[in-house]
């Protein structure tokens, strides 16, 4: 009778686990359909490219307000290297998209997620995939253009605050 039982319950385990895998596919389907992860990997390529930018800016101001030998603007520029490798997240864009779909995926039945797919599938809504990316890396652009002056301005402001500090302080070491 155990015996009976635990091959019972092993079969039903294999087909929650099967089922759980038709599910696991299904939200795949739709966030590939979507192009969730082609939209988180630009994400965070713009990420990226905001970082460099920003951490360029730093330094750019930093030696136009110390004006420093060749020595420490070789120091200053492997300190803005290693500030940026230290702000690149710790996870892949696959981990990204694993996570979304975990999180995203369980709000929907079944039922629900093949009305997703068949909708994300068809040629109405792979038009309004492409345009929606499209439009938003052209947006992300924009934004990150008009915000670089605001950027400027603070890391400039910054720089010219810590440097009176410098000077104030006398610090030594």
């Amino acid at each position: 009778m155990r015996k009976i039982a635990l091959v019972a319950f092993l079969l039903a385990s294999i087909g929650v686990h099967a089922a759980e895998d038709t599910r696991g596919n299904k939200i795949y389907q739709l966030l590939e359909a979507q192009g969730i992860q082609a939209t988180f990997d630009e994400q965070m390529r713009l990420r990226e490219e905001h970082s460099k930018r920003s951490v360029q800016i730093m330094i750019d101001e930093t030696v136009k307000r110390l004006k420093p030998n060749a020595s420490f603007k070789k120091k200053f520029n492997e300190a803005a290297e290693e500030l940026f490798a230290s702000l690149q997240p710790p996870w892949t864009v696959d981990e990204v998209t694993t996570i979304w779909a975990n999180i995203y995926g369980n709000k929907f039945s079944d039922e629900e997620l093949d009305q997703l797919v068949a909708f994300y599938t068809s040629p109405v809504a792979r038009k309004e995939t492409v345009a929606g990316r499209a439009s938003l890396m052209e947006f992300s652009q924009y934004l990150a253009n008009q915000y670089e002056p605001y950027q400027r301005r603070a890391i400039r402001q910054y720089a010219e605050k810590m440097q009176s500090l410098g000077k104030e302080c006398r610090c030594k070491k």
